[in-house]
C-alpha cells in the first residue's frame, strides 16, 4: 500500500490548516496510524513537530472570561496561542457563603498540546486568582493515586480538606482538596469549610449539568473545525468526485467519533439535546463514500505483533498471524441484535459496501466484530482504538486476580463468568482483541431492545426484566468495589456487562418463578 500514501503534512501546508486543527484531525482520525504514516511519506510527517509546538505553546497566554448572559455561569480561563486559537480551558464557579470561594469545576488542555506544562500553568494562574480575590480555592482531584500527575495539587500548595477540617468522613467518596491563601484570616475556617462543601455537594448536580453542557458546546465545535479542516484537505477529490482509500478512512474515521459522542451524551447528567449534533452538517458525497474504517498502511520493516494465551495462539492460522488485518477484517460480521434489525429493514442480505450513509442510520460500525470459530468454539475480534491498549492489559490483569472469587458467589441467582482477552494483535496501526463469543449481548444492548422493540416492550412491562438486569449489575458492582482484590479499582468503572439473550429470536433468555425474574449468568468483559 506504500504507493497510496499520500504526503499527510504536504497536504495540511497546502491546505493552509493551521498547527492545532491539524493536529485535531490527527487525533481524531488517524490516532496510532500517524506512527505507520510517518516512516512511509516521502517526507518525515511533519518534520520538527516538537520544535513547532514547542514555540507555540510558548507564546500562549491565559485570559479570563466573567459568566456571559444566556451562556454558562462559569468564570472561565483559556490557554490562547498568539493567533487566538484556545488550547485548553478552566471552568471555575463562585459562591459567597459560608466563606468566599471558587470551586475548580474542571480544567482541560488538547491532546496533542498535554505534558508541555499547560494544565501547570493554568492552575498557577487560578491560584494566583484566588490569592488575588482573598478567596478559598476548591476542587475534587479526581486523578487515580498511581497517576504521575496526582500530586500537581500539592505542588501547588493544595490540602486535603480534612487536614483542615479535622474530619475524615467529610471527603465521603470525594477527594476535595483546599487552597487558603495566606492573607486570609478567620477563626471559624473549620466550621465553614465543612459548610461549604456540605453546600457544593448540594449543588454539584447542578454544577455537573451546566459543565456538561460546556462540554456538549465545546465538543461539537471541535467537530465542526476537523470536519471543515477534511474538506479543505480533500478538496481536490471532492471537487472531481473521486475518493482514495485515505480520504475514506479518514471520513470514516471522523464519523464514528461523532457516533461514539452521540452515544455517550444521551446519558449525561441534564443533558436535554439543546447542542444538537445536527449542527454538523455532512454532505452528501461524503455520505455516499464507502466506509474504510481499518488502516491499511505499513512500513516493510513493521511486524505484526501478537501476544496473549500461547496455545490459543498456536492455533490460529498461518494466514491470520501473517496479515492479521487482512484476515480479520475478511471475517463474517458479529449480527448483533442491532444490525440484525438494520438489515430487516433493509430486505436482508449481507452488510457489505457499507457506506459512511450506513453508519449514520445504524449509528455505531458494525465492522469493529467480527465472528471467529476456533476448533468449533465461536470467538469475537474486537477491533478498538489503539489509545486502549493499556486499559485492554489492566483489564487482563484485573481478571487474573478475580478469577478464584467469581466462582463462589451469584447475586439474584445469577453466577458470574469473565470473558477476558485471550489474544491481543496490533498490525497496520489497529488493534484487535480475541474474546469467546458468550450467549448474551451488552447491558445496554439489551436494555434499549427491551425498552423499544415492538416484540419486547409489553414482556418487559409486565415482568420488570429491565429493572432486574438493573438491580443485579449494581449488586456485581457493588461487591466488586468491596471485594479485598478489587476495591477502588478503576477497571471495575470501565467493566463490560453482557446478560443471555436468544440471538435468533432476539429475546431475553430469563428464568421466571414464585420468585420473580432471575438471570443464570452475567458475563463481565
Amino acid at each position: 500500500m506504500k504507493s497510496e500514501v499520500p504526503d499527510i503534512a504536504e497536504r495540511f501546508r497546502r491546505a493552509g490548516i493551521g498547527l492545532k486543527d491539524a493536529l485535531a484531525v490527527i487525533d481524531m482520525t488517524l490516532e496510532d496510524d500517524v506512527r505507520e504514516l510517518a516512516t512511509l511519506s516521502p517526507h518525515k510527517l511533519f518534520e520538527g513537530l516538537n520544535q513547532l509546538i514547542g514555540r507555540t505553546v510558548h507564546g500562549t497566554t491565559i485570559e479570563r472570561f466573567k459568566p456571559r448572559q444566556g451562556d454558562h455561569p462559569f468564570h472561565t480561563f483559556e490557554i490562547q496561542t498568539e493567533q487566538g486559537d484556545v488550547l485548553g480551558y478552566l471552568n471555575m464557579m463562585y459562591l459567597r457563603r459560608p466563606i468566599p470561594c471558587y470551586y475548580l469545576v474542571y480544567v482541560e488542555v488538547l491532546v496533542s498540546f498535554r505534558g508541555r506544562g499547560l494544565g501547570n500553568k493554568i492552575l498557577k494562574t487560578f491560584k494566583q486568582f484566588v490569592e488575588l480575590k482573598g478567596a478559598v480555592g476548591l476542587l475534587d482531584n479526581i486523578i487515580p493515586p498511581d497517576e504521575p500527575t496526582y500530586d500537581i495539587y500539592t505542588k501547588l500548595g493544595w490540602t486535603r480538606i480534612e487536614a483542615l477540617t479535622g474530619n475524615n468522613t467529610l471527603n465521603g467518596d470525594g477527594h476535595y482538596m483546599v487552597f487558603v491563601p495566606a492573607s486570609m484570616k478567620s477563626p471559624d475556617l473549620k466550621d465553614r469549610l465543612a459548610r461549604l462543601l456540605f453546600r457544593i455537594r448540594k449543588k454539584r448536580p447542578i454544577i455537573d449539568m451546566h459543565d456538561n453542557e460546556s462540554m456538549v458546546k465545546r465538543t461539537i465545535e471541535e467537530f465542526r473545525s476537523v470536519y471543515e479542516a477534511l474538506e479543505r484537505l480533500f478538496q481536490g477529490e471532492l471537487s472531481t468526485g473521486t475518493s482514495t482509500p485515505m480520504m475514506r478512512f479518514m471520513f470514516t474515521r471522523f464519523v464514528t467519533k461523532v457516533l461514539s459522542f452521540r452515544r455517550r451524551i444521551t446519558s449525561l447528567l441534564g443533558y436535554t439535546g439543546g447542542e444538537s449534533l445536527e449542527q454538523i452538517s455532512i454532505s452528501d458525497h461524503i455520505k455516499t463514500l464507502t466506509i474504510q474504517p481499518w488502516s491499511l498502511w505499513t512500513s516493510k520493516e513493521a511486524e505484526a505483533k501478537i501476544w496473549g494465551e500461547e496455545d490459543i495462539i498456536r492455533s490460529l492460522p498461518e494466514a491470520l498471524r501473517q496479515e492479521p488485518t487482512l484476515f480479520i477484517e475478511a471475517l463474517p460480521l458479529y449480527c448483533r441484535p442491532y444490525l440484525s434489525s438494520w438489515m430487516a429493514r433493509k430486505g436482508g442480505g449481507e452488510a457489505r459496501d457499507l457506506r459512511i450513509s450506513d453508519l449514520l442510520d445504524l449509528g455505531f460500525d458494525p465492522t469493529r466484530l467480527r465472528e471467529f470459530s476456533i476448533e468449533g468454539e465461536p470467538h469475537i475480534f474486537e477491533r478498538i482504538s489503539p489509545h486502549f491498549l493499556s486499559a485492554i492489559e489492566k483489564r487482563r490483569m484485573f481478571f487474573s486476580r478475580i478469577a478464584g472469587t467469581l466462582s463462589k458467589v451469584r447475586f439474584r441467582n445469577a453466577s458470574i463468568r469473565a470473558n477476558p482477552p485471550l489474544v491481543i494483535l496490533h498490525d497496520r496501526g489497529n488493534v484487535y482483541v480475541l474474546r469467546r463469543k458468550v450467549q448474551g449481548i451488552h447491558l445496554e444492548e439489551a436494555l434499549d431492545q427491551l425498552r423499544t422493540s415492538s416484540t419486547l416492550k409489553e414482556m418487559n412491562r409486565m415482568a420488570g426484566i429491565d429493572r432486574t438486569i438493573g438491580l443485579t449489575i449494581n449488586e456485581i458492582r457493588g461487591w466488586l468495589m468491596k471485594a479485598p482484590d478489587t476495591a477502588h479499582s478503576e477497571e471495575i468503572e470501565d467493566l463490560s456487562f453482557f446478560v443471555p439473550w436468544d440471538l435468533d429470536r432476539n429475546t431475553p433468555v430469563v428464568t421466571v418463578d414464585a420468585a420473580g425474574v432471575s438471570f443464570d449468568t452475567i458475563w463481565i468483559a
